[in-house]
C-alpha cells in the first residue's frame, strides 16, 4: 500500500479525493512561495514590479508588462473589489460537499483591473455576492496551511439582512 496522493488532474484521482474527503491544497514552487509564507503570518503580498511600479498577480517570474526580473513582494491591504465570480453548484472541485463561490478579487492597491487573486468568497448567503462588491481578506487554516479568504467589506450590501 503506497501513501501517494491522488491525481487531482485526472478524474479516477479527483474520485478518490472525493472519496476520502480531501480538498486540493495548495503546492507552492519557486515562485509562488512567498504568497503562500506570507499567508502563514495572516499577511497578503503580491509582487510588485520596480521597474514599472505595478503590481501583479497571480506570481510570474518576470513583468508581464515589461519583462523586468526586478520583482519584489510588497504586503497590501486586503481590501479589493470581486471583478468576477462562479457559484460552483455542481461541486466540479473535489472535496467540497456544498456550492461555493469563487471569486476574482482586484486589490485595491492595484492600478489595472487584470491583478486578480482568485479565491472563495465567505461570510455571506451566496445569493448575497455581487460584481464590484467590496471585500476584504481573512486567513484560514486547513490542514496547516493558511489560505487566503474573502468576506463581504463593511460597507458591502448584503441584501439577506434587509
Amino acid at each position: 500500500m503506497t501513501n501517494e496522493k491522488p491525481n487531482v488532474q485526472t478524474r479516477e484521482g479527483q474520485e478518490q479525493m472525493k472519496a476520502l474527503g480531501i480538498k486540493p491544497l495548495p503546492e507552492p514552487d519557486a515562485t509562488t512561495q512567498p504568497y503562500w509564507d506570507a499567508a502563514m503570518d495572516d499577511q497578503l503580498k503580491i509582487q510588485f514590479c520596480t521597474n514599472c511600479n505595478q503590481y501583479q498577480h497571480p506570481p510570474l517570474p518576470a513583468c508581464e508588462r515589461c519583462e523586468s526580473e526586478k520583482i519584489e513582494w510588497r504586503s497590501i491591504s486586503g481590501k479589493g473589489i470581486i471583478y468576477s465570480f462562479i457559484i460552483d453548484r455542481r461541486l466540479m472541485t473535489t472535496g467540497f460537499d456544498e456550492p461555493y463561490v469563487v471569486a476574482q478579487i482586484n486589490p485595491i492597491e492595484a492600478e489595472h483591473d487584470d491583478v486578480r487573486i482568485t479565491t472563495n468568497i465567505k461570510g455571506c448567503e451566496l445569493t448575497d455576492v455581487y460584481m464590484d462588491m467590496p471585500v476584504e481578506v481573512f486567513f484560514e487554516e486547513v490542514n496547516g496551511v493558511k489560505l487566503p479568504q474573502f468576506k463581504p467589506a463593511p460597507d458591502a450590501i448584503i441584501k439577506s439582512e434587509q
